[in-house]
């Protein structure tokens, strides 16, 4: 069976791109695989995206680190657990992840207050936003 005859079959939103990336990831590009891991992600598939994030994660691939940490802490595609959360984004973090170092920081801090599941997922979203406008300030600035 061809890949276009599975994917007819699928239940995904794909677009000529989003094959190419299945193929690629297939393949073993690394980076393909987070971000079909991402993709699955975003089309609510959990535990297919943490499959795919989990083989590029293993291959020491920093943003596979950091989202398979995420999907772990709140318990997206497989059974929460923030120790095995804040290993991956720790592990990211070391690997000089940006958004995943000041996550780290904020997750091995002993003074952080313990949060649920929910809580915890909105403060780590926060710390991304904080990433996020720090690089869209640097870059504004020619930094």
């Amino acid at each position: 069976m061809l890949l276009d005859d599975v994917i007819a079959l699928s239940p995904l939103r794909l677009d000529d791109d989003d094959c190419a990336l299945i193929a690629e990831a297939d393949a073993g590009s690394v980076e393909a695989q987070c971000d079909l891991g991402l993709l699955l992600l975003t089309q609510n598939h959990p535990s297919e995206a943490v499959a795919w994030l989990t083989r590029a994660a293993n291959q020491t691939y920093p943003e596979a680190m950091h989202q398979l940490g995420r999907c772990y802490i709140a318990g997206r595609g497989l059974e929460a657990s923030e120790v095995f959360g804040v290993e991956w984004i720790s592990r990211a973090a070391a690997l000089g992840h940006r958004t995943a170092r000041p996550m780290a920081r904020y997750l091995m801090d002993p003074g952080r207050p313990r949060l649920d599941a929910a809580a915890l997922e909105a403060r780590l979203d926060a710390i991304e936003r904080e990433q996020v406008m720090a690089v869209l300030r640097e870059t504004a600035d020619g930094n």
